[in-house]
């Protein structure tokens, strides 16, 4: 595995503390110096304070004149979306810059998952209540205030979105017979919003047929999730297909030790002893 050593312990610090602690942009950065070895993360830092602080201006000013839940909505929308011009482009949802959260500051257009980041961490640093939403293909961002809750879109300007629309996006995603579930509007935990992002972009170089690039996400993955029986087993079979099969024994061996799944000890075991076989041919 390949990732420069400060950067694996800043990830592994990350990952140590609790799932809802992780700090989303500041991993966010970690990952897109994987992908951008040039950036600078102090001033991309310095790019998130800044729009946090006037995040926090809008809000002021508009609370005299709406509601709380309905200011903190228009500053997001208003600063965000029509000062700055965040958004999202459907005609490049696999743009490699789209998932960079350094490409995605310096252009303004990014994933779903990426610009739900950027909406969740300013309006967590301006003390507000507000998380990523389990809903299934999209991602979506919850803001609360006491006993209220509105849905917002990032990737479409940070729109409102009603009971109604949710219906119809469900079914546009899983087929006409699908319907709303209660774990659709459960709250993702800031670890779980992180590592869907981060399997965007491994799954991004996998489309592309970008293998070493793709074990360099897994490698991130890894740091964060370092039991994790499925990643090290997913790390170990992309290392047998692209021939690296001492490294891929190792890894394999490692997802062992942390599953008890009989089916998948078996066929991980099969997949070792063929390796084994290959090694020694």
């Amino acid at each position: 595995m390949t990732l420069p050593e400060r950067l694996k312990s800043a990830l592994k610090e990350q990952g140590q503390g609790e799932d809802e602690t992780l700090d989303l942009m500041e991993t966010a950065f970690l990952v897109s110096k994987i992908l951008k070895p040039s950036g600078n993360i102090e001033s991309y830092r310095a790019k998130i304070d800044g729009l946090t602080a006037d995040l926090q201006l809008r809000f002021d000013e508009l609370t005299d004149q709406h509601p709380p839940l309905q200011a903190k909505v228009k500053s997001l929308q208003k600063l965000l979306h029509e000062d700055m011009g965040f958004h999202g482009d459907e005609d490049a949802f696999d743009d490699l810059d789209h998932l960079n959260m350094f490409s995605m500051l310096d252009e303004r257009c990014g994933t779903a998952l990426a610009l739900s980041i950027l909406y969740i961490h300013c309006a967590q640093a301006c003390g507000w209540s507000v998380h990523g939403l389990n809903f299934p293909g999209y991602s979506l961002i919850c803001l609360d205030e006491g006993n209220q809750r509105t849905i917002l879109d990032p990737f479409n300007g940070c729109v409102e979105i009603d009971a109604y629309t949710l219906r119809q996006m469900i079914k546009l995603i899983a087929g006409g017979d699908a319907e709303l579930l209660p774990e659709f509007y459960e709250n993702l935990s800031a670890k779980t919003l992180t590592l869907r992002h981060i399997t965007s972009i491994k799954a991004h170089f996998l489309r592309c047929e970008q293998m070493p690039q793709a074990l360099e996400i897994l490698e991130a993955t890894l740091c964060l999730e370092p039991h994790s029986a499925a990643f090290w087993r997913e790390t170990g079979l992309l290392q047998a297909r692209i021939g690296q099969l001492d490294e891929a024994m190792v890894s394999l061996k490692e997802s062992l030790k942390y599953t008890n799944d009989p089916d998948t000890v078996r066929h991980t075991q099969h997949i070792l002893d063929d390796l084994e076989s290959k090694t020694r041919e």
